[in-house]
């Protein structure tokens, strides 16, 4: 930087402050920025590396639920030996191009995000990388710049954001595969095409690797075939990351507590709370899909009430809220996240920082402009009204699993939508109403497969802070009584 760029560095920082600045202050502050310039410029940042994939080729099934297909075999022993799992397009994988879903982003990562690294080292093969809505931010694979994700399992949409991941565990292209969820976007993809999706605990499970869309929201999880597989998995990418400082200080849950005893009779140790919201925002027919499979865990003996969450139906509004703001921050700020964020990668900044926004699908365009313009518009009055509702739900959830060990709902209120169907913001908010809400509070959440009207469709077990086990053996449960 010039001696003249420094001074008016100065300048405007300053007015952003509305501080008025002497000459010989704006002299001094400028000389005092070059020094502080000159004594970072010794730092090098850190350039992450990892063994690149092999055998890297465009995918080509017939679902298109993988954008590429590779080669990168994990460890020769571990708890996931002789699985193959594949992975989101917005994880890093080293030597795969990852592209987020958006003709806008050319970035291939020399390293592999702390996800991947740990599915290699529990044994898993990582065959490839799946195809997702743009930057992960709508629900039913139609903004992906790579082509809409056919469902497997349904006629319909296979949802999203995680739709490449959802469409090949459906099509058993895998035997697992990670998606994120700021919405809903690994549970939504689970309940249409009829697989498990896993949302754990926030900050349970590190993001470094990731391309955050709203860091207060987003979730790394598995989607499974079953309950057991989701649960496995799971237990293998919870812990702590030093590069992602989120996660310090986190207990680690063990999921895969929930599969001990017989599924039928651990049952009986739970209070059920089937949400009253949910079931009367849902399709007639998944409401019905819901009440018989509650009825299916009273049966083995659990205790299930109708409970209300006050607030529940306003969520998916704030979520919206929320998610808006912080993405176009991110994408403003080059994808940086100050403060307690998941992780840097100067490679990954370098990349958002160099995006062709003329190749940006429409929705994104629209979101960022619209987002942008608000938060500058209203001093982000915006996002401290979402944020203070988001707290005041959070304590509403709290509260009600102070008195029960789960909630119980439809993951989505529909079966998958046609394609085409969803186009307005309120057909995307009906999309993320029920599983918003528990981005926002952070609470683990598993979605596990029903069947309504002959479509598949999701049951919803929510749980405590940490307490993976107790959402893993209602599944269980719910599978048994299927």
């Amino acid at each position: 930087m010039t001696d003249d760029d420094l001074v008016a560095a100065v300048e405007a920082a300053a007015a952003t402050y509305g501080i008025d600045l002497s000459e010989e202050e704006r002299e001094g502050y400028a000389l005092e920025a070059e020094m502080t310039e000159d004594l970072l410029g010794d730092l090098e940042p850190t350039a992450f590396e990892s063994a690149p994939a092999a055998d890297v080729e465009p995918g080509d099934d017939e679902h298109n639920a993988f954008l590429y297909r590779c080669d990168l075999p994990g460890a020769d022993v571990g708890p996931l030996a002789g699985m193959d799992v594949a992975v989101k397009d917005n994880i890093a994988v080293a030597g795969v191009p990852m592209t987020c879903g958006s003709a806008a982003v050319d970035f291939e990562p020399g390293y592999h995000a702390a996800v991947v690294e740990r599915l290699l080292g529990a044994g898993a093969d990582l065959v490839g990388t799946t195809n997702m809505d743009e930057f992960a931010y709508h629900t039913t694979s139609e903004t992906c710049a790579h082509g809409p994700v056919e469902n497997p399992g349904a006629d319909g949409v296979p949802g999203g954001s995680s739709s490449g991941s959802g469409a090949a565990v459906a099509a058993g292209l895998v035997d697992a595969a990670l998606g994120t969820d700021t919405g809903g976007s690994v549970r939504i993809p689970a309940s249409f095409c009829g697989v498990v999706g896993f949302k754990p605990t926030f900050r349970t499970v590190p993001r470094f690797g990731f391309a955050d869309l709203a860091s207060s929201l987003d979730h790394v999880g598995p989607l499974a075939p079953d309950v057991e597989t989701a649960a496995r998995v799971l237990a293998e990418l919870n812990g702590p990351d030093r590069r992602d400082p989120s996660t310090h200080g986190t207990p680690v849950p063990d999921p895969t507590g929930g599969l001990d005893g017989d599924t039928g009779a651990s049952a009986a140790d739970y209070r059920v709370g089937l949400v009253t919201e949910a079931q009367e925002g849902a399709d007639d027919a998944v409401a019905a899909a819901v009440e018989d499979a509650a009825d299916g865990l009273a049966d083995a003996g659990a205790t299930v009430e109708e409970v209300s969450l006050p607030g529940f139906g306003a969520q998916p509004l704030v979520n919206s809220a929320v998610t808006a703001t912080e993405f176009t921050t991110l994408v403003a700020q080059a994808g940086q996240d100050y403060g307690v964020g998941t992780g840097y990668s100067e490679a990954w900044r370098a990349a958002v920082a160099g995006m062709d926004a003329g190749e940006l699908g429409e929705n994104v365009r629209g979101r960022l402009v619209v987002g942008r313009a608000l938060t500058e518009a209203t001093g982000g009055a915006g996002y401290v009204a979402a944020q203070n509702a988001r707290h005041e739900f959070h304590a509403v959830v709290d509260d009600r699993l102070s008195e029960y060990d789960a909630l119980f709902l439809s993951t989505t209120p529909t079966t998958a939508p046609d394609f085409g169907e969803v186009t307005e913001d309120a057909d995307l908010l009906r999309t993320i109403a029920h599983t918003s809400p528990f981005n926002l509070t952070g609470h683990p959440a598993l979605s596990v497969p029903v069947e309504a009207g002959g479509e598949p469709v999701g049951c919803q077990v929510v749980t405590d802070w940490y307490d993976e086990a107790t959402a893993v053996a209602l599944g269980r449960a719910v599978e048994a009584a299927a």
